[in-house]
C-alpha cells in the first residue's frame, strides 16, 4: 500500500511540474531595430559570427528553415535535417556560436525565419502547419494540435531551447492559412517567445492573423521590398495594416542572385539610403529597417562588386559592407 501511494505521489507530481513548467522570457525587440538575415550561417564559422557580433546590427534572423512531411526541421543551408524524431541533430558548432551571439556583442535578440515554399516547389513548412495544427485531424507519424505534446510545439520548444530563440518569423509566400499562423502564435506566447510576420503581398491574410492575435507576441512584421515586394510601399501597408506593431522595411543588397547589377530590387547602400529617407516621411513612427541577406553581402564582395560594377557600392570587405549598411540604416530611421 505505501508503494503504491508513493507511485501515486510521484506521478502526481511528476505531471503538476509539467503542467507548470515556464520558459525562459525572450528578448523584446530593440527601440531601433537594426536587423539582418542570416543566409550561409548554417553551420557556418567563427570569423563570420564574429563580425555578426561587433556589426552594430541588433537582431539577427536565422535562415532559413523548411519543415519537412515527417515533422523534421531542416536547414537551407545544407539541406539536411536539424531536428529528427522530434531531438536537435544538427551541427554542434553551429549551437556553439548561436549560443555566443549575444555575449559582448550588438546582437540582443534571435529570430528563426520559417520559410515556405515558392511557387512550383514541392510542399514544405506551411502546408504542413496547415495540416498539423488542428488536432481533430489525424496525420501518419505526426502529433496533431498545439499542445506541449504535439510536433508544431516541438520543433519551436527546440528552437528556444537549443538555440536560445527569441521568436519565430513566418514567410508564408504560398498557402496563406491564417488560422494555422493564428495557432503557432498561441505556440509562441506557451513558450515565452514572440511570433514575427514577413510579408510582401496579401494585406487581408496578414490583417486577420494581426487582429486575432496578441501584440505582445506577435511583435513586428518585416516587409519585402524587393522581388516580389519589389513595389512596396511602406506607406501603403501602414494604411491597410493600421497595427499597433512596428513595421520594418527590408532591402536587398547587391550581389544578390550571384551578379552585382540591379536585379529583383536588389540595392547599393546609397539607392538603400535614398529608399528609406522616401519611407521616413510617409511613415515618422519607423523605427527600424533590415538586410536581406548575410550570404549576398559574402557574394558583392567575393564577386569584386566594387571593381566591377562600381555604382554597385564600394565596400571591399564584408566588415565594411555591414558598416556601411549599419550607418545607412541607423540614419535613416
Amino acid at each position: 500500500m505505501k508503494a503504491l501511494l508513493l507511485a501515486i505521489f510521484f506521478t502526481a507530481f511528476s505531471y503538476l511540474c509539467f503542467a507548470q513548467q515556464t520558459y525562459a522570457p525572450a528578448a523584446s525587440l530593440p527601440a531601433k531595430n537594426l536587423a539582418i538575415f542570416g543566409r550561409g550561417l548554417y553551420p557556418g564559422d567563427d570569423s563570420t559570427y564574429r563580425l555578426l557580433k561587433h556589426s552594430g546590427f541588433n537582431t539577427l534572423l536565422l535562415s532559413s528553415f523548411y519543415i519537412h512531411a515527417d515533422g523534421d526541421l531542416y536547414s537551407g543551408d545544407s539541406h539536411q535535417p536539424i531536428i529528427h524524431n522530434g531531438k536537435w541533430v544538427g551541427d554542434s558548432s553551429y549551437v556553439r556560436r548561436v549560443n555566443d551571439l549575444k555575449k559582448r556583442s550588438s546582437i540582443s535578440r534571435i529570430e528563426i525565419l520559417l520559410e515556405g515554399r515558392w511557387f512550383g516547389q514541392p510542399p514544405n513548412t506551411y502546408d504542413f502547419i496547415r495540416d498539423w495544427y488542428d488536432s481533430t485531424k489525424t496525420v501518419p507519424g505526426i502529433i496533431t494540435g498545439i499542445d506541449e505534446r504535439s510536433t508544431l510545439f516541438n520543433i519551436c520548444k527546440i528552437l528556444k531551447e537549443v538555440l536560445g530563440a527569441d521568436a519565430f518569423c513566418i514567410d508564408d509566400e504560398s498557402v496563406y492559412d491564417s488560422p494555422s499562423i493564428i495557432a503557432m502564435g498561441k505556440i509562441a506566447a506557451k513558450l515565452n517567445m514572440h511570433m514575427t510576420l514577413c510579408p510582401f503581398t496579401k494585406y487581408d491574410y496578414w490583417d486577420n492573423i494581426l487582429k486575432s492575435s496578441d501584440a505582445n507576441v506577435v511583435d513586428a512584421l518585416y516587409l519585402q521590398c524587393y522581388d516580389g515586394g519589389a513595389n512596396n510601399d511602406i506607406k501603403d501597408w501602414v494604411n491597410a495594416l493600421k497595427c499597433k506593431q512596428p513595421i520594418y522595411p527590408i532591402f536587398m543588397t547587391r550581389g544578390s542572385f550571384n551578379t552585382c547589377s540591379v536585379y529583383k530590387g536588389s540595392k547599393s547602400v546609397a539607392e538603400i539610403k535614398g529608399q528609406l529617407k522616401g519611407f521616413k516621411r510617409d511613415y515618422p513612427e519607423m523605427n527600424g529597417a533590415a538586410i536581406w541577406q548575410m550570404q549576398d553581402l559574402k557574394n558583392f564582395v567575393k564577386m569584386g562588386c566594387a571593381v566591377k560594377d562600381p555604382t554597385s557600392g564600394s565596400a571591399k570587405s564584408v566588415a565594411e559592407f555591414l558598416s556601411e549598411l549599419k550607418k545607412t540604416l541607423k540614419r535613416g530611421i
